[in-house]
């Protein structure tokens, strides 16, 4: 593993264009996704749209159940195991699971059961999160799939 970051991070760094690629989508996709969310959530309100109570609960619900596990279980980040340095500067533990990913993927998944299209993009944009995290030295592929794990079993399961 130490070797697939090692060569991957080597190899993105070579490329000026590409290392601000991935660092600015790791910095400003969320925030691109964190900013619809509530767009969203105003929308179902003043259309009085049934599914506002879910599409509040179930990201909330994932969110709190991720904070929980990287709390009790703290694994390092990989960055902190390995002989890597991460594209972007990062607080250390707490690295499983990814909460970005987790609330991306929460937050598109809701939005698939309001508007197909938005959806879709959102989905694109929690992809885009996730293997932003990873490429940036910041989760392992495990912290992220765990995630996607996650926000799926939430955002579907039946209340």
């Amino acid at each position: 593993m130490e070797n697939f970051y090692q060569s991957m991070l080597f190899n993105i760094k070579k490329h000026p264009f590409l290392k601000n690629t991935f660092i600015n989508f790791t910095r400003y996709i969320p925030v691109i996704t964190f900013i619809i969310y509530p767009v969203v959530i105003i929308y179902l309100f003043f259309t009085n749209n049934p599914l506002l109570l879910e599409t509040i609960i179930r990201p909330c619900i994932a969110f709190t159940v991720v904070t929980i596990f990287r709390k009790i279980i703290n694994r390092k980040r990989p960055y902190e195991a390995m002989d890597i340095e991460p594209l972007i500067k990062h607080k250390q533990g707490e690295s499983f699971p990814s909460r970005h990913t987790v609330s991306a993927f929460a937050i598109a998944f809701a939005c698939l059961k309001v508007s197909l299209p938005l959806g879709i993009v959102m989905l694109l944009l929690a992809i885009t999160v996730s293997l932003s995290r990873i490429l940036c030295g910041v989760h392992y592929i495990s912290d992220v799939i765990s995630a996607i794990v996650i926000a799926f079993i939430i955002g579907f399961i039946n209340i």
